[in-house]
């Protein structure tokens, strides 16, 4: 294998949430009055920063964006019980735990939720580094790997970026990384084939080919 570092995304890539966010997400709506989505519209237009995806559905001068993001937030931890991590996550993890891989997750979901919910799982020893954020609205995930990788000496061609959204694939760029893409996450697999790299279906499949020299 000819890559050192993987960086994550974390919702949608590693957490099978996509179905809970979008819970959540017509429960909020309904809550002010607005009609609801279906999943399909979720996952052809749910993005990062969220208030790209918030401005389609609520009349964001009526409503406050943090109030918004912090109510959703309620309402996601209320149905996280049916939140679990997608299959194959932690044969993949592990995997590369034993390859001696640096593994981190750059994530525009809350640092503590991420650490919450990796120790739930039992995931929480396959990673060197979480950077989550403390600013879910604006903060730049390109940024943070940018200063994280020129800190801890993450060569852009040795270094493969894992997720499952435009936004990831975009990041990725950023970075100078490779990416591949997994379909099963927050974004449909029409919207991801547009950026012109690897989209997977399993993660047995991304195991499969990484293991052959990807």
């Amino acid at each position: 294998m000819k890559y050192k570092n993987i960086i994550w995304d974390w919702n949608g890539t590693i957490l099978n949430d996509a179905p809970i966010a979008f819970e959540a997400t017509n429960l909020l709506l309904q809550r002010f009055g607005y009609p609801t989505i279906t999943f399909e519209y979720y996952r052809d237009n749910v993005d990062t920063p969220i208030v790209n995806f918030y401005s389609k559905i609520f009349d964001l001068n009526r409503h406050d964006m943090e109030m918004l993001d912090d109510e959703w937030g309620i309402l996601y931890n209320q149905l996280s019980d049916k939140i679990d991590l997608h299959t194959g996550v932690e044969e993949i993890l592990c995997s590369f735990a034993d390859k001696k891989l640096k593994q981190i997750i750059l994530s525009a979901f809350k640092t503590k939720e991420i650490t919450k919910y990796a120790s739930k799982f039992s995931v929480e020893q396959y990673f060197d580094d979480i950077l989550g954020t403390e600013n879910i609205v604006m903060e730049s995930k390109k940024d943070r790997g940018i200063r994280y990788m020129q800190e801890h000496g993450f060569a852009p061609n040795q270094t493969l970026y894992i997720g499952d959204t435009v936004h990831d694939y975009e990041t990725a760029r950023g970075l100078g990384a490779d990416c591949i893409l997994f379909s099963g996450g927050q974004q449909s697999p029409k919207l991801l084939k547009r950026c012109g790299v690897p989209v997977y279906d399993t993660f047995a499949d991304i195991m499969k080919d990484l293991s052959g020299g990807i």
